[in-house]
């Protein structure tokens, strides 16, 4: 489990993606993880011009460097050793609180445009949420999940075999929000105290009980099952939700998935 889970260090590492850019970045992540990362710190890392880097290497020199919770962004390509991707989008060490993204494969064929450049960046926030999210424990879904904007989960992985590089950017990444599936929100509230607005709580009830019974205090289940009975909603329970399976490890690197 994270041990300082409020302060994000965004590292860059040769990358050239602008310093507003990366703070852009760091303002996604913090509407992702509401209340639960309350603030970031964009620095950058000096070091040569690579094409490609060993993934855990990466990780484990951003630990040395910096230590915390940490996001490294670079431009080389993310090598892994594993037998079915030599190279990944992004990854987490489980032995540290470092999670590294790569934006080789990220950016459109060519970048001529402000819709273009801002595509870029709107991939790199998700891939960037999608591995702050295992360092919080959550886990991929291989499925399709939705959060309640009809956008995929920031943690769906899909089926990368059937779209191959291109289409799986376009249809999974491309198709990821930055509101979590219920399920993320119910194991992030009840490990680490994700916060959401009681308005938002009020329009969720009958989608995630589980969050709302753990996040309102008992004034607040009184009003919450008031205006429910007021709405003829009198068929929403506050319990039986499952709460996600999760490894509060989870080796994303050593499975080598994108």
């Amino acid at each position: 489990m994270l041990k300082n889970i409020s302060k994000l260090n965004i590292v860059r590492i040769g990358s050239y993606i602008t310093h507003s850019s990366l703070k852009e970045i760091g303002n996604g992540i913090l509407e992702s993880f509401k209340g639960t990362i309350k603030e970031f710190k964009v620095s950058h890392h000096d070091s040569p011009v690579l094409d490609n880097i060993d993934a855990h290497l990466l990780t484990m020199i951003l630990d040395e460097e910096y230590g915390g919770h940490t996001l490294g962004i670079t431009d080389a390509d993310l090598k892994t050793e594993n037998e079915f991707y030599n190279s990944i989008f992004g990854g987490k060490n489980p032995k540290n609180d470092v999670a590294v993204v790569s934006t080789k494969k990220l950016s459109p064929q060519e970048i001529t445009s402000d819709k273009e450049y801002d595509l870029f960046i709107g991939r790199t926030l998700k891939v960037s949420v999608h591995e702050v999210g295992h360092n919080f424990g959550l886990t991929d879904h291989a499925s399709y999940k939705k959060a309640l904007d009809g956008s995929l989960c920031p943690m769906s992985r899909g089926e990368y075999n059937k779209f191959g590089l291109r289409g799986y950017v376009r249809a999974i990444i491309d198709g990821r929000g930055l509101n979590f599936y219920d399920e993320c929100i119910g194991f992030l509230s009840a490990i680490y105290d994700y916060k959401r607005s009681q308005t938002n709580l009020m329009k969720d009830a009958l989608i995630c009980p589980y969050f709302l019974y753990n996040t309102l205090g008992k004034k607040g289940q009184i009003q919450m099952a008031a205006n429910l009975q007021g709405a003829n909603l009198q068929g929403a329970k506050l319990e039986g939700a499952i709460l996600q399976e999760a490894d509060l490890e989870g080796a994303i690197l050593e499975k080598g998935k994108p």
